[in-house]
């Protein structure tokens, strides 16, 4: 590497620590101000206890799918309940003119709201484990390695698939709720919650379903693609994740001007 490059390489390397450094006090912005909002206390804690009650009760689900798809619905509409309402909240109160003034790129923001979702979703997911663990540990192999490696990837493809959900360009946080709902319930459906993934035809469409089946392997199960289905899960769902994130940010850069105009 030439004399000249060397100092190029240090600007590149500082600017992105210090966008990195930006982006975790959005973060923890974003942490402060909106986990107790109502949009996110509805889809991200409340749905969550609905869907758990209507699909189970009267049912005589394994606890092993149990856990898996209590943990997996949960950290779904937990990791996606922050980022669609942060955009729309800031445009109706004309805050993110300011925070998009400062010395800040766009890409900076949306990490933010990433790592918020992020935390919160994989704070609220250890709440099903934990509870299996307590009543459940005699019934299950637990491997906690797995299922922290697990809760992780899948964290963080759910929260960039929420800033996804962020796109549209509406100050009103309602019609935000109006359009996820839209989109995560269906997804949720055709999940393979509290049962075995091969008794649903559509589940592999689903990036649900390989976070189920890293749970699953977790608490003792055998992976339904084979022996290298661990591999298979946290491939596909790192795929996912980075591409949510690389739709997002092209998908947020065309709409940004559109949330000055209105």
């Amino acid at each position: 590497m030439s004399e000249e490059m060397i100092p190029l390489e240090k600007t590149r390397t500082s600017t992105f620590t210090t966008q990195m450094k930006r982006s975790f006090i959005i973060a923890k912005k974003d942490l402060k101000i909106y986990y107790n909002k109502p949009p996110v206390l509805i889809q991200g804690i409340f749905f969550p206890i609905i869907l758990f009650i209507a699909m189970t009760v009267g049912r005589n689900v394994q606890p092993l799918y149990l856990i898996s798809g209590l943990m997996a619905m949960t950290i779904f509409l937990t990791s996606t309940s922050i980022g669609p309402i942060v955009f729309p909240w800031e445009s109706m109160r004309r805050t993110f003119e300011r925070l998009i003034t400062c010395p800040i790129s766009i890409k900076t923001i949306l990490l933010g709201s990433v790592w918020s979702s992020f935390i919160y979703g994989i704070l609220f997911s250890l709440i099903p484990l934990i509870l299996g663990m307590i009543f459940l540990s005699m019934e299950l192999t637990i491997s906690l390695a797995i299922v922290i490696l697990g809760i992780i990837m899948a964290g963080f493809a759910f929260a960039c698939f929420g800033l996804i959900l962020s796109v549209p360009s509406t100050d009103t946080p309602g019609n935000t709720m109006i359009f996820t709902i839209l989109i995560k319930f269906p997804l949720i459906f055709i999940s393979p919650l509290f049962m075995a993934i091969s008794s649903s035809p559509l589940a592999f469409i689903s990036p649900l379903t390989y976070f189920i089946d890293i749970v699953n392997v977790g608490l003792g199960d055998i992976s339904v693609f084979g022996s290298f289905g661990i591999l298979l899960d946290a491939g596909i769902l790192l795929a996912f994740g980075f591409g949510f994130l690389y739709l997002s940010f092209a998908l947020h850069g065309k709409t940004l001007e559109k949330r000055f105009r209105g």
